[in-house]
């Protein structure tokens, strides 16, 4: 065999070796960036310690979350909800959602759990300045939303109830 039959023959494994490795692993990535969002809801509310004029106790839409029955939640005279959003979470895409104080909320779907739970990361920041919430990462329950609490606002404190996955069912309300 002359040296320009050897590398021809070099080149031609090469080459069946680079299509090989193409027909593995271009099909795996692919289905990734094809992974279907998940969907999550945000709920956005004001807890007060007091009885404020025109006050209402808990907000009705809120009456069928178990865990603002219970502390440290049950201690809020007044539960109001402010906003209830409706988002997907695309993997490994930020979802930003503007706060009521000028804070941003972060989310991004880290992991699909083959249950339908979903592990999101969250954050909170400030315009300007340092993190609220650096980073909190959670496998989110598709019932029950997780909480993020503590910002000061409007007198009360602001409580971010969040749930994401495959079995949320995003109804409009």
């Amino acid at each position: 065999m002359s040296s320009g039959q050897h590398r021809g023959a070099i080149s031609s494994v090469a080459l069946l070796l680079i299509a090989w490795l193409c027909a593995i692993f271009v099909p795996l990535s692919a289905a990734r960036a094809d992974e279907p969002a998940v969907p999550a809801e945000v709920l956005v509310v004001l807890a007060s310690g007091s009885d404020e004029e025109g006050a209402q106790g808990v907000d009705a839409s809120l009456s069928d979350i178990r865990a603002l029955k219970h502390p440290p939640f049950n201690e809020y005279k007044t539960l109001k909800l402010l906003s209830r959003q409706k988002v997907q979470l695309p993997r490994d895409q930020s979802v930003e959602i503007t706060l009521p104080n000028g804070r941003t909320l972060v989310l991004r779907l880290v992991k699909k759990l083959p249950d339908g739970r979903a592990k999101v990361q969250v954050s909170i920041s400030r315009p300007n300045r340092k993190e609220y919430l650096p980073l909190l990462e959670v496998i989110a329950s598709t019932g029950e939303p997780f909480f993020v609490a503590g910002q000061r606002y409007d007198g009360g404190t602001l409580v971010l109830g969040i749930r994401a996955g495959d079995g949320l069912k995003l109804t409009a309300r």
